[in-house]
């Protein structure tokens, strides 16, 4: 498991990237908690009977939810907190790993400092570590491609 930290002006570039461009955008989103003058609760679900189309997933890409969000927040006063749990499609897990399951990215936003971690869900029980280090290496990639410095946990 990944634990990572940003915080200053890197919390703004962050923001930057998840809210108005298109980093996060083919993650999936398993759910959201957000809190600001109210607290939301946001399942990733879609509602297959919602859609025209013939959807083959089970969860909302951010792309679909982001400018939900952006309106929620949208102000001169920052959330006070949020959480949101993303995922690759099980298409690209599948692609990457054997025996992984699923493969999150948890984002944690409060106090301006964010922090975030990685986990994977197996299909089978091994104490082999392969899949959770492919997936943190991904991360660290994204993150890099992305401009976004983070501090990592030891």
């Amino acid at each position: 498991m990944l634990v990572f930290s940003i915080e200053d002006e890197e919390v703004k570039i962050f923001m930057q990237k998840l809210l108005k461009e298109d980093s996060f955008d083919k993650l999936e989103v398993r759910n959201i908690s957000l809190e600001t003058i109210v607290k939301y609760e946001i399942l990733g679900n879609i509602n297959k009977d919602y859609l025209q189309q013939d959807e083959n997933r089970y969860f909302v890409k951010w792309k679909e939810l982001k400018p939900y969000i952006v309106s929620l927040i949208k102000g001169n006063i920052k959330p006070k907190f949020f959480k949101i749990v993303f995922s690759l499609d099980d298409e690209t897990v599948n692609n990457l790993c054997d025996n992984a399951n699923a493969l999150f990215l948890n984002i944690i936003y409060q106090n301006n400092v964010i922090t975030g971690t990685t986990g994977t869900s197996q299909k089978a029980f091994s104490l082999d570590k392969k899949e959770d280090k492919i997936w943190e290496d991904i991360i660290l990639k994204f993150f890099k491609k992305n401009g976004i410095n983070i501090k990592v946990e030891s």
